[in-house]
C-alpha cells in the first residue's frame, strides 16, 4: 500500500504562514519566529519524518533557510521546485533534487518514499499548487493562537473549484489545536 501525501504546516488563527515581510534574516517574517512552530510542535517532528520517505519544498524555502545547513533534519530525499536549475545536492543524509514541475516533483517522491508517506513542508505556493491538482490526500494544520495580520498567507491562491475535505482528527496541545482533514476526491 502506498503512503500519502500530506501538507503539515503551523498557522495563524487568521491563515498566516508566516509574518509580514518574510526575508532570508527572518525566514518567518515580522513576529513569526515567536508565534509559529513550523510543523506544529517540536516533539511531533520525528514522529511526523518517521513515517515519511520524501519530502517536498519550495524553493523560496529552501533558499530562505540557507538550504538547512550542512546537515538538515531531513534524512531522506527532498525535491525542491523551482525554475532555477541547480544540481543535486547532498547535505548529511539528505539530497536535494531540484526539479522544474510540481507534478513532476511529486511523482518523484512518491516514487522515492515506496510505501511511506510524502510530507509537504511548504511554502503556501506549493501547498496551493498541490492543493488545486489535486496531489494532497491529507491537510494537517496546526491552529496558533495568535493573530498576525498580514504575511503570507495559506490557501489564498486553491483557484475557484472548492476543495472538499472530511474532518479526521482534532488534538488540542499547549498552545495550538492540531486538525487533520482527509481530501475527497
Amino acid at each position: 500500500m502506498a503512503g500519502t501525501v500530506q501538507l503539515t504546516l503551523s498557522m495563524s488563527l487568521d491563515g498566516y504562514i508566516t509574518g509580514p515581510d518574510p526575508s532570508y534574516e527572518v525566514p518567518l517574517g515580522a513576529g513569526g519566529a515567536e508565534r509559529l512552530r513550523p510543523g506544529g510542535r517540536p516533539e511531533l517532528a520525528g514522529t511526523i519524518l518517521a513515517g515519511t520517505g520524501a519530502t517536498v519544498v519550495g524553493r523560496n524555502m529552501y533558499d530562505h533557510v540557507r538550504g538547512w545547513g550542512e546537515d538538515p533534519p531531513f534524512k531522506m530525499p527532498v525535491f525542491v521546485i523551482t525554475h532555477r536549475p541547480h544540481p543535486v545536492r547532498v547535505a548529511g543524509a539528505t539530497t536535494f533534487n531540484f526539479v522544474d514541475a510540481v507534478a513532476t516533483a511529486f511523482d518523484l517522491a512518491k516514487r522515492a518514499a515506496r510505501e511511506k508517506d510524502v510530507y509537504i513542508g511548504g511554502g503556501a505556493d506549493i501547498a496551493d499548487q498541490a492543493l488545486r491538482l489535486g496531489l494532497v490526500d491529507e491537510v494537517n494544520v496546526f491552529v496558533e493562537p495568535t493573530l498576525l495580520g498580514g504575511g503570507t498567507r495559506l490557501f489564498d491562491h486553491l483557484g475557484g473549484d472548492p476543495i472538499d475535505l472530511e474532518r479526521i482528527g482534532v488534538a488540542e496541545y499547549d498552545p495550538n489545536t492540531h486538525l487533520r482533514f482527509r481530501v475527497l476526491r
